[in-house]
Order: C-alpha cells, then sequence, then structure tokens
C-alpha cells in the first residue's frame, strides 16, 4: 500500500475506530486545550450533526483533506452537480458526460447546449479525482470507460481526458453543429454561445443525428471552449483559439507575500501546463474585475479578448502567470481613547453604559455563532473600560470570556456541548452546539471561529502568556478554515477563501441551484482582522500574513462584487447600491432570514469594531449607502421597531463620514431595542471618538499592521497598538513616526500625564459637600476641570487639584476632571458620589409576617435606584408599575404589582422589619411560560443566603399564576432582603412570609448522591412498563454493601423505574450525572437517564452506550444544557428501545449515582498511568500511583481479545505478538481505559 499523508490518516483513524469498541470518548490534546474525534452524541434538543455520506472523491484527490466551500463543492457530497459556474461558463454533470452551456444569471434549468462525454458511458456518479488553486478535475467511471475533465475559474476551455478506447462523444443539445477537420464547431446554441470541440491533429468528427464522436486519431485528450458572446465570425474565432486547445493547466497556486515596509500584499498567479501537442505553452486564462484592476506593476497584462459574465467582465490573459498587488491599510483592536475631545461625551455616560454590560454572562443555550457574537459584545465592552480605567468592570467581563472560551478550548469525555469534534471522514473541525449548518453542511466556519480567534486574541492581550497555554487549539480552528498549508494532512488548503474568486464561500456542499453562496462580508472581514491580531500578538507572521492576505484580497471582491464600488459589475436592473447575497451565478438582496431590505444592508456592517475600518476608506460610497439607508430603511424614525433595524451598526457606519449625525441619531433614540451582540458602550464610544479623529485617511500606511491614520479637515491623528513586549516605533508612509509603549496603545495626539480623582466619602446626605481630590502624574499642566455629569462646576490651576462640590442635592453624581496642557486635554477615572439613602416603598417598611408585592422594591431618594436597591439589565422598563425606574414592573389583576422581564444577575432588595426569629413559610405567586420553567433564585441577607435555590416549573403562560413554597431563616429586627435571580423565565407576584417555627425542619431529602446503603429503598422506586427496580446486597465485584437492580420483563421498550427527588436537579455547577453500571448486556447497550417534573409537564433525557458486558463501568451523562433546572424525578430507562426478557442480558446493576462536575476524579484514564516502553520489543511495563491495576488485555486492531494479564504488570511478555499496532485494555477500580501500542 502506497502510505499518503490521507492513507495515514485514515488508518490512524481506522486504529481510533477500533479502540470505541471499547472506550467511546477519544479526547486528543492539543496544548492545554482538546478536542475529541469522536463524535460526542447529541444534546438535549437533539442538536449536534455531522455530514452524512462520505466523499465522493478518487484518484490524487482520494489522498488530500476534503476541499468544501468551494465553487464545486456539490459534486464532493452528491452523486452530480448541477451548479458549476466557473466564469464564464456553466456546467452540469450527469452519468453521461458533462453538460456545458451558458447561462447569464442565475440556474441552469434545462437550457442546455452540449455534453461531452464518451460513447457506451453509463455510470451513476460523478467523483472528483483531483484540484488545485482554482481548477477541478471531474472522473467518471463506469468500471469499461472512463474520462476527466478539467475546468478552472475564469477558463473557456474544458480539458478532457480519457482512459479507456471508447471514442470521445458530443451531444449537440442546442445551435447548429458543422465539422472542420479536427473541430466540431457549435454556433448559436442556449443563450447564443458558441462552442467548438478541439481533437487532437488528424482526428476527425463522425455525425450519428445530434451525436458527434471522434476517435481522437489514437490520441486521449480533446478540448472544448466557449467562444466569446462578442464572437461574430465563429470560425475565424475558432481557428485563433486552436492554440490553447492542446496546452493543458496541470496545477494552479496563488502565492502571496506581504511586504511589512510597504504594506504591499502581492500574490503571484501561476498555472504549470501540460502541452498535448504543438509547440505552444500558454493557457488562455480570464481574469476577474477584481484582479485585472490591481494587477502589480511589471505583471503580465490581458491583451485578448472579454467575455461577460455575473462577476463583470473578464479580460483574457494569453499566458501562465500575472501578478496582483493590494495594498493594507491596516485596522486596530478598538478605537483610541480620545473620545473627550467630543464637546458632547460624558464619561460618567459612558461608565453607566458599562456597568450595564460588565457583569452579563454567557447563555447556557447557545450556539457557536450567537456565542460569538455576544462574546464579541463584551471583548469591545471589556477595551474601552481599560481605556478608562474601570478594571474591575474589565476583569469581570475577561473572566467571563476566559471561562467560557476555554470550555470551548477544551474536551472532557462525555460532554456534549461547548466542544470541538474533529470528523476524519471529512477532514473538518466541528463545534457543538453549532447553529446555521456549521455541523451538518460545514457551512460559515469562518464567520463563527473568527469570533472565537478574536476573543483568543483579545485574551492574549490582557492575561499575556494565556497563548502559550491555548495557541495550539486555536491554530486548529484557522487551519480548519483557512489553513495556508497545501499539504496540511488534516485540514484543506484555505477551506472558504477562494484565491482565484478572491473571497470566501460559506455553503460548505455548494447546496443551492444557484451556486455557492456568502451573505456576511463583514463577518469574512472579521474572521481575516481575527488572524491578524492572533498573528501579530503571538508573533506568528504566517498566521498574521494569511490574515492581510485575505483581509486584503476580500476587500477588493467585496468592492467589486458586493458593492460594485466603481459602477461596473451590477446588471441595470440592479435597485439598491450593494447587495447582501453573492451566489455563483447571481446576486441579490436578501438574506437567509427575511427579504426585508433593511437586514440586506445591515448584514454587510455587521460587527463593527476596529477590525471594520475598511468600511470608511471610500467616504463618497459611505455617502451612497447612507443616503439610501434614509430612504429605504426606518433610520431617521426614533420609533420604527423593525427587529432589522440594527441602530447602532448604521451610527457606527454613518460615523465614518458624519459622525455628528450619528451622535445626533444616536441621543434621539436612548430605548431603541439593541441587536443582540450589540454594546451600547461600544457605540457611544465608537461614535464620540470618530468626531474626535475625523474621517480615516487610508492614503497613509504605516509598517506595523495594527495601526491608522485619521484626518480631521487637515488635523492627523497617528494611532497604533503595539503587542510587543518592547516599546516601538511606528514608521508611517508620510514620514511620521510614533513610539507605542510596549503593550499599549498610542496617538499621535497623546499627552504624558495621567489623574485618578477621589473624593472624602462614596454616599453623602443632602446638602453635604464633596471634598474632591486628583493626583496627577507629569507635567505642565495648566489647570483641571471638574465635571458632574458631563457639566463643568469649577477649576483648578494649581497644584494640589481640589475641588468642593457644595450643597449636594439627592441624586448618583458621575464625577470626573479633565486636565490641559499646552497640547491637549486627558481626563481621569469616573467616579460615583450616591447623595440620599436607600429607603422601604412608600416609606413603609415591610412587617414580616406579612405579604410584599414584587414590585414593591426598595426606592432611592436622590430618584433612579439602579445599582442602589436593585440591579437591571435594561434600562427601560417594559412594564407600567414606577415607570421612572428600570425594573420591568406590571400591575396584575388579582396578582398585584409584578416583575417581569427578568434577566439572569438582575437583583431586588427590600426593606424588612421581621417581628420573631425563627422559620417562615415563603408562598410566591409566580408565572412562567417556559416550558422549562423559570429560575433559580435565592434570598439573603447581608450576603449570607438564607434560602436555598428556588426554581419554578412552567404555568403554561406568561399570565398562569401559580404559587412556590418554600423555607426561609430570618432574624428579628431591621433587614434588607435581597432577592438574585440566576436566571430569569419567570414572572414574579407577591410574596407571603409566614411564621412556621423556631428553625425550619430538615426535610428528608431524596436527593443525589445515591450510593444505596442507607437510601434510597426498593420503595422509593417507582416502576413502569416492565421494569422492577430493587435495592440488594452488592455483588459482582462491586466494593460496597448495598447496590440497585433493576430487570426489565416484557413491557414496553422503554421500560425502566425512577425516583421522586426532594428537590430540582441543579447542574450549573455539576454538569454531569455519573453511575456504576454492571450487565451482561451487549457492547453499545442504550442506557438512557430521563428528567421529568412531578407535577408538570415536559422532560430532557440523554443516552449513553456501554463500552462493556459483564464488567463494572462508570457512564456519563452531560446535561450542562439544563442547567438549574425544575426537573426532579429521575428516571432509568436501562437498554432504552429494546423489550426486556428478564434475562441476564436484561437485568442491570448499579451504584453511586452522582452529579459531578469533572470526570477526572471518576474515571480512570491513560493520565493515571504510565505505561512503557511504547513502542515495545519484549517486556511492557504499567504503572499507576493513584489505582490498583486489577487486570490488563491485549486485543488486535480489529478487536480479538489475544491476552489476559491479571498479575506481574511490570513484567508483561509480549515476545509471542507480532509486529505491528495493538490495543491495551487497563483495568482498575471496575474502571478502564483503552490506548494503543506498537510492538516492534
Amino acid at each position: 500500500m502506497i502510505i499518503t499523508p490521507k492513507t495515514l490518516l485514515k488508518f490512524v483513524f481506522f486504529l481510533t475506530v477500533a479502540m470505541t469498541s471499547f472506550s467511546v470518548d477519544a479526547q486528543i490534546a492539543v496544548g492545554n486545550g482538546s478536542y475529541t474525534n469522536t463524535f460526542p452524541g447529541v444534546d438535549a434538543a437533539n442538536r449536534n450533526n455531522f455530514p452524512s455520506g462520505t466523499p465522493q472523491v478518487s484518484g490524487v484527490a482520494a489522498t488530500k483533506p476534503v476541499p468544501t466551500n468551494d465553487w464545486w463543492s456539490k459534486l464532493i457530497k452528491d452523486n452530480h452537480a448541477d451548479n458549476l459556474f466557473n466564469y464564464p461558463l456553466t456546467m452540469n454533470t450527469n452519468n453521461n458526460g458533462l453538460i456545458m452551456t451558458y447561462i447569464p444569471w442565475g440556474v441552469i434549468g434545462d437550457l442546455y447546449s452540449i455534453e461531452v462525454g464518451l460513447t457506451g458511458l453509463t455510470t451513476n456518479k460523478t467523483t472528483v479525482s483531483d484540484f488545485s488553486d482554482w481548477t477541478v478535475t471531474m472522473n467518471w467511471n463506469d468500471g469499461n470507460n472512463e474520462f476527466e475533465a478539467t475546468s478552472g475559474i475564469g477558463m473557456p476551455f474544458v480539458y478532457f481526458t480519457k482512459n479507456s478506447s471508447s471514442s470521445a462523444s458530443i451531444k449537440v443539445l442546442a445551435g447548429t453543429a458543422t465539422i472542420s477537420n479536427e473541430m466540431l464547431i457549435v454556433e448559436n446554441a442556449k443563450n447564443g454561445s458558441d462552442y467548438v470541440a478541439y481533437a487532437p491533429s488528424g482526428s476527425t468528427w463522425i455525425q450519428n443525428g445530434n451525436i458527434y464522436t471522434s476517435t481522437l486519431n489514437g490520441k486521449d485528450y480533446w478540448s472544448v471552449a466557449m467562444l466569446p458572446q462578442s464572437t461574430t465570425n465563429v470560425s475565424t474565432v475558432a481557428n485563433q483559439y486552436k492554440k490553447y486547445a492542446y496546452v493543458f493547466p496541470k496545477n494552479t497556486e496563488a502565492n502571496w507575500s506581504f511586504n511589512e515596509t510597504t504594506s504591499k500584499v502581492t500574490t503571484v498567479f501561476t498555472v504549470t501546463t501540460d502541452a498535448k501537442e504543438g509547440t505552444e505553452t500558454n493557457i488562455l486564462q480570464g481574469l476577474l474585475p477584481h484582479q485585472w484592476a490591481n494587477l502589480a506593476s511589471g505583471s503580465t497584462t490581458p491583451n485578448g479578448t472579454s467575455y461577460s459574465n455575473v462577476r463583470g467582465e473578464i479580460k483574457m490573459l494569453d499566458g501562465n502567470t500575472f501578478a496582483v498587488e493590494h495594498t493594507f491599510k491596516g485596522i486596530l483592536p478598538t478605537l483610541p481613547n480620545l473620545p473627550h475631545y467630543s464637546n458632547s461625551f460624558k464619561p460618567n455616560e459612558l461608565n453607566d453604559k458599562i456597568q450595564l454590560i460588565e457583569g452579563d454572562g454567557l447563555a447556557t443555550w447557545t450556539d457557536s455563532y450567537n456565542e460569538g457574537q455576544v462574546m464579541n459584545r463584551l471583548i469591545q465592552t471589556a477595551r474601552i473600560a481599560d481605556q478608562t480605567g474601570n478594571i474591575v468592570a474589565r476583569d469581570k467581563m475577561i473572566a467571563t470570556i476566559k471561562e467560557r472560551l476555554e470550555d470551548w478550548l477544551s474536551y472532557e469525555n462525555g460532554e456534549v456541548a461547548f466542544l470541538f469534534y474533529y470528523n476524519n471522514d471529512w477532514t473538518t473541525t466541528i463545534g457543538y452546539p453549532a447553529g446555521h449548518g456549521q455541523d451538518s453542511n460545514i457551512n460559515d466556519h469562518h464567520f463563527h471561529w473568527g469570533y472565537f480567534i478574536h476573543a483568543a486574541a483579545f485574551m492574549e492581550q490582557f492575561d499575556p502568556g494565556w497563548a502559550t497555554k491555548w495557541a495550539p487549539m486555536v491554530n486548529l480552528l484557522i487551519r480548519d478554515a483557512a489553513s495556508p498549508n497545501r499539504n496540511d494532512y488534516m485540514f484543506p488548503y484555505l477551506r472558504n477563501f477562494s484565491p482565484y474568486a478572491g473571497h470566501s464561500w460559506a455553503n460548505g456542499f455548494a447546496s443551492f441551484p444557484q451556486g455557492n453562496d456568502q451573505e456576511s462580508t463583514s463577518e469574512s472581514m472579521q474572521f481575516a482582522s481575527s488572524l491578524i491580531h492572533w498573528g501579530t500578538i503571538t508573533n506568528n507572521n504566517e498566521i498574521r500574513d494569511l490574515g492581510i492576505y485575505i483581509y486584503t484580497t476580500e476587500q477588493s471582491a467585496i468592492e467589486e462584487y458586493w458593492f460594485d464600488m466603481y459602477d461596473r459589475n451590477f446588471q441595470a436592473n440592479q435597485q439598491y447600491s450593494l447587495v447582501s447575497r453573492v451566489w455563483g451565478n447571481s446576486y441579490d438582496n436578501g438574506t437567509f432570514w427575511t427579504s426585508d431590505i433593511t437586514a440586506s444592508y445591515v448584514i454587510e456592517l455587521y460587527p463593527m469594531h476596529g477590525g471594520s475600518l475598511y468600511l470608511g476608506q471610500n467616504t463618497n460610497y459611505v455617502q451612497t449607502i447612507w443616503n439610501e439607508l434614509k430612504q429605504n430603511t426606518g433610520i431617521l424614525n426614533p420609533n420604527d421597531t423593525n427587529p432589522n433595524l440594527w441602530h447602532d451598526t448604521i451610527w457606527k457606519y454613518l460615523s465614518l463620514l458624519d459622525p455628528d449625525e450619528a451622535i445626533n441619531l444616536y441621543n434621539g433614540n436612548p430605548d431603541r431595542n439593541l441587536k443582540f451582540g450589540i454594546s451600547d458602550a461600544q457605540t457611544y464610544h465608537w461614535l464620540h471618538a470618530m468626531k474626535a479623529l475625523g474621517k480615516l485617511d487610508a492614503t497613509i500606511t504605516a509598517d506595523y499592521p495594527i495601526a491608522a491614520v485619521f484626518n480631521d479637515n487637515g488635523t492627523k491623528t497617528y494611532v497604533a497598538h503595539n503587542y510587543t513586549n518592547t516599546q516601538k516605533i511606528v514608521t508611517f508612509s508620510d514620514g511620521y513616526q510614533l513610539t507605542v509603549p510596549a503593550n499599549q496603545m498610542a496617538t499621535s495626539r497623546d499627552i504624558a500625564i495621567t489623574g485618578t480623582l477621589a473624593s472624602d466619602k462614596s454616599e453623602y446626605q443632602q446638602n453635604a459637600t464633596a471634598n474632591l481630590t486628583l493626583n496627577t502624574t507629569g507635567s505642565g499642566i495648566t489647570k483641571a476641570e471638574f465635571y458632574s455629569n458631563g457639566t463643568l462646576l469649577g477649576e483648578d490651576t494649581t497644584a494640589p487639584y481640589n475641588y468642593d462640590v457644595t450643597n449636594l442635592q439627592f441624586g448618583i453624581y458621575g464625577l470626573h476632571a479633565k486636565m490641559y496642557t499646552a497640547s491637549g486635554s486627558v481626563i481621569s477615572n469616573v467616579i460615583n458620589i450616591q447623595v440620599g439613602e436607600q429607603r422601604p416603598y412608600n416609606d413603609v417598611v415591610h412587617a414580616i409576617p406579612g405579604t410584599i408585592e414584587a414590585g414593591h422594591y426598595d426606592e432611592f431618594q436622590g430618584g433612579v435606584g439602579q445599582n442602589i436597591s436593585y440591579f437591571d439589565t435594561s434600562v427601560n422598563n417594559e412594564g407600567d408599575f414606577r415607570t421612572s425606574e428600570y425594573v420591568d414592573a406590571v400591575t396584575v389583576n388579582n396578582e398585584g404589582a409584578t416583575v417581569g422581564w427578568i434577566a439572569g444577575g438582575e437583583w431586588l432588595e427590600y426593606t424588612i422589619d421581621v417581628q420573631n426569629s425563627g422559620c417562615y413559610e415563603l408562598s410566591m405567586r409566580y408565572a412562567s411560560g417556559n416550558t422549562a420553567g423559570g429560575g433559580p433564585i435565592s434570598f439573603e441577607i447581608d450576603g449570607t443566603k438564607v434560602t436555598e435555590n428556588i426554581v419554578f416549573s412552567s404555568t403554561g403562560g406568561w399570565n398562569t399564576w401559580q404559587t412556590k413554597t418554600a423555607n426561609i431563616n430570618l432574624t428579628q429586627g431591621t433587614h434588607v432582603l435581597k432577592l438574585t435571580a440566576d436566571n430569569g423565565e419567570v414572572n414574579l407576584g407577591k410574596m407571603q412570609f409566614t411564621f412556621s417555627g423556631a428553625t425550619c425542619p430538615v426535610a428528608q431529602q431524596m436527593s443525589l448522591p445515591f450510593d444505596f446503603e442507607t437510601s434510597p429503598i426498593t420503595s422509593d422506586f417507582n416502576n413502569f412498563d416492565g421494569g422492577t427496580a430493587t435495592v440488594i446486597n452488592a455483588n459482582n465485584g462491586n466494593t460496597s454493601s448495598k447496590m440497585a437492580k433493576i430487570i426489565r420483563d416484557g413491557g414496553q421498550p422503554w421500560a425502566g423505574s425512577y425516583i421522586n427527588l426532594s428537590n430540582p436537579l441543579d447542574f450549573s455547577s455539576n454538569k454531569y450525572i455519573t453511575l456504576k453500571v454492571w450487565t451482561e448486556a451487549p457492547v453499545g447497550t442504550s442506557m438512557q437517564i430521563k428528567l421529568e417534573r412531578q407535577n408538570s409537564g415536559g422532560s430532557f433525557e440523554l443516552a449513553t452506550p456501554t463500552t462493556v458486558s459483564g464488567a463494572w463501568e462508570t457512564l456519563h451523562w452531560d446535561f450542562s444544557q439544563v442547567g438549574a433546572s425544575t426537573f426532579d424525578k429521575l428516571i432509568f430507562m436501562l437498554d432504552i428501545g429494546n423489550v426486556g426478557n428478564g434475562s441476564n442480558t436484561s437485568t442491570f446493576y448499579f451504584d453511586d449515582v452522582q452529579l459531578s462536575n469533572t470526570l477526572s476524579s471518576l474515571v480512570f484514564s491513560i493520565d493515571d498511568a504510565r505505561i512503557f516502553p511504547n513502542p515495545v520489543k519484549n517486556r511492557l511495563s504499567i504503572q499507576s500511583d493513584k489505582n490498583e491495576i486489577q487486570k490488563v488485555e491485549i486485543y488486535s486492531v480489529l478487536g480479538k481479545k489475544l491476552k489476559e494479564i491479571h498479575q506481574d504488570f511490570l513484567t508483561i511478555n509480549v515476545d509471542d505478538l507480532s509486529s505491528g499496532f495493538y490495543l491495551l485494555k487497563v483495568y482498575a477500580d471496575n474502571e478502564s481505559f483503552t490506548t494503543k501500542i506498537l510492538k516492534e
């Protein structure tokens, strides 16, 4: 067997598959991260998938990673492809060969011109036998006849070879055919197209009806060309094209280089040719608009005819190489800290907006796309918090990102969410949970991974050294979407990006009739910018330059094909100045979720951040789009509630042209609905920063990629962010040099002074005086101004700088200082002081025993009680009660003042007067329209929890009210009772407190863990449909005294038994249910754990297979998606799907049912043992300091047991084994793991 990278990979995968008969999970460590190469199974919503079938590849293509997301990718998934658009040709494969035709726009339908094949050929599929950067070779093989066709982007010729004695065949399906020696000319076929088939010199064509055949004069090659649409003398042009007919492309490559000094990216396109006959060596290659408009100096240029096409004019080049040059004009992590130069900027408002976001968590029920958007929202906000000196807020958001990102980048055995899975068949990495076909169709990997890579660069920026641990996993994602290595054994070269088309394709298998597609170019550009950030901050120039190559090339393609910025590509009937979807043979203004034109605009602009500066390089075009946005959307109407009107995205885009108008629109619409993933803090900062900076100056570049220049009516601001650990001097193309400190952003307007503002207290009484002190560093300060809520209070011109704020009235005051020098100004940190106290609502303390209406939370003397008597994640009150407050409160008949729209992290406080210490029964009125219920919530006093977590079952509607009871311990006296929501999905009404005794009773708990020593007992089990559970004395090698047993005999396939729990299961911290099980049922028996509610509907179940028979093992179920649940019934459905017969194979012994947040302490793994030497010649040693090894088994890779060893594990004799791979299974403590060894 010839060993190739692909066959080696398949062999390794074969070993993995063999191993999975013993170990379901396979964790591949990559740095501190890891992924699995075994499908982890579905989650509770039956999500998690991967592409069906296997790739339709043959020949050389079968030895390479599988290319997806290309113009021809339908070929590798389906038997035939009906959507091959190579510019200028349209092609379709069938059982008889290749259809060639010309479709100016849209789908092929049945508009066929000619069919090229072999006589006698009949096959049921076309495979891909080879490919290069912009060509594909298709193969038809019916066992007796075989031929291939090679086609490439911009090539008017298709090149054919055959591997049988059959004759070449051309069926003329439209037009008029004439034979001219070795040429077969077809004129006026579909849509007026003309074709010429070129057989080898000396050949003839024989007509039989509309079928023309040729023996090719004993040769095995021929070609067919479509002539330019402008051709008038077909015969003349056919003879002119003949010199190209026998020069076949062997390989195509686009190779780029980046010159950091000049900021130029040069891409050289090269075709390696094979001249079948004659002396000609050049092919005829078409250049697309983004290429011929950006040719490098000294490049060969198109000198032939042109073709018209959906992409515009395709200019023909007689030659095998040309070069394109683009200029990279820089990106930033965020805009610089200069908003204070905007006269309407208020630092305290920005600080408030940061505080609204800083505590936000990340949803446990999400997918890879939505997760990325919300992480980006926190990232953009955290960067601004860092600039403003709000380190507490910054670090909160860093911690949130870090925890979830590392969860995604590390796989634990048994988990089904927040992980990556490498699928060997399709050579791709899939993230679970996925979204938008990211798993089943390999869609949008560059979109999704761009968010993750951006987050990784952010982590390295604020947690230096993070990348040394996690870079290998991050780089794996980069390789998946855009491997720069044509010899990468795991991933195809540049999966999403097409080097010749100049842009990315989003659809993994080009599954639509119009060809492949891409919608959100801005997210494709974000992917490229994330590579630039990550490559720069990790000092990986290969990744950095890859990102710059994709960024600049894709920008040129976007400007041509999505924006038609130069008015040369869109058809005359195109209504708008951009399109939102480019297809293989069309474009449109639809999106995949709506036909609303508003969405068409915003999807090309979102997300907007420092990587989006390309959008501001042509302000004339920005003006054009802004004019259309005003005309075609509701952006000027503050009352427009269109969910596709992403105000913030549009305002940030407008600020690239006119920040004043953008700020005015922002100020006029404070109550807009924020699009998922957008930060109000970032919008505010961005708009005022752009006002301070002026327009982007794209005429100036830098010798460092994280840099940009802005021009405000002649005043230039130079900006750069230094990701290195040493000071850097960035040189701009106009000669300006900017010194940038290590790991910092700097601008040409920076001033070497700082100021920290402090007050003598944080809380004051009415009419008091606050003493402010400004501590400064640096020299040259001429004065310091002091501001309250953006209003100037006064100034001090001499150090130390102080100011007294007198006669304070009730309210919250956001205070900052502004320091001036001769060259500009800087601002201090923002501090908040509180004037007034928290008081009970309407000054009535809630008496306990008694009733509290949820909407009667405490108030603040100074006005809005946000962050004093409550915290709400949104500033608009969705209800009708206490509308000046942020809490979403509404009056409900018979329920009083209720609180709804509750989100995780929100809290409310109530001043209470407890008459007697002791236990109180808390009866809470609530409603939950969420099928999974809501909560948990909890209560605390003085920072101490006085209740357990309280969860709520679904009531079937948001205004369908029920009562939930719980116990609460209270101490006599006046206290502030704090209600905290860990999660929402519940409306809260009246809360009645009734004294029930001196102490709360300790309930007889029926909750995990179960060890069956004292509980549960047999009577706690509830049997159903043929299942019988009992608690028995332990046997079968179990070291416990008691264990449980279920026998399934007749009944239903879902037979089993359940236990009612005292409290709902909470998986927010401990995400696994694990148990030990012993059965003689065959390996692979499906073991299901189902969760239900005792008093309402809804369920959640997961199944996992057994991996052994006749031995103890620990199984685990990942319920992390459930979080803090309302499920309080635990159901055991072992061997689900089969009807039991009462035999040993229908009997299941189990023990130690428990919750766990990790499997490392429960599962004996390879990490717990040392196996050496490996490879081994004669004696194998196995040691474990943690576990006592009980048994070792050696298997062939086909699963046949060859040896079983029960002692002397340090000297296992393997002399009798032949050379090769074997599977080693090691047992300890009723657990086992399997690994492979190599016998030399």
